[in-house]
């Protein structure tokens, strides 16, 4: 297991996550909090199709999840329900506020599309009046 201690950026329930990145592939989750539920519940699934499973990448990409793994090191190991499993967590996010993990919608702010309630959404718009 990798030498990591329990955070506020690495809670208890994402090491399970962080212990399966594959080796040569640095341990970061780039996801916000409110994501971090999704990737236990996708960790707890796809440790039951795949229990050797390993981690690549895990990453906000365009407002979704972006998750990249493997059912086992074995490149050539491809296992369409571990697959189905992913994507379907990919399309749970863009619905799911990064900050919070409300419900959600995607808007472009600054160029950068984020998944935010509308909470968050307008907490971002006061920040920078530019987006009113």
């Amino acid at each position: 297991m990798r030498e990591l201690t329990v955070t506020e950026e690495h809670p208890p329930e994402l090491l399970r996550i962080i212990d399966r990145f594959a080796p040569g592939w640095p341990p970061i989750l780039d996801v916000s909090v409110g994501w971090h539920r999704l990737l236990v519940e996708l960790d707890q699934t796809l440790a039951t199709i795949a229990p050797g499973y390993v981690v690549h990448q895990v990453k906000q990409k365009f407002g979704s999840l972006s998750f990249h793994a493997a059912p086992s090191e074995d490149p050539y190991d491809y296992n369409e329900e571990f697959q189905e499993v992913i994507r379907a967590a990919e399309w749970r996010s863009i619905e799911t506020c990064e900050e919070c993990g409300a419900p959600a919608q995607q808007y472009v702010i600054r160029m950068w599309v984020s998944t935010l309630c509308k909470q968050h959404r307008d907490n971002v718009i006061q920040l920078d009046p530019d987006q009113r």
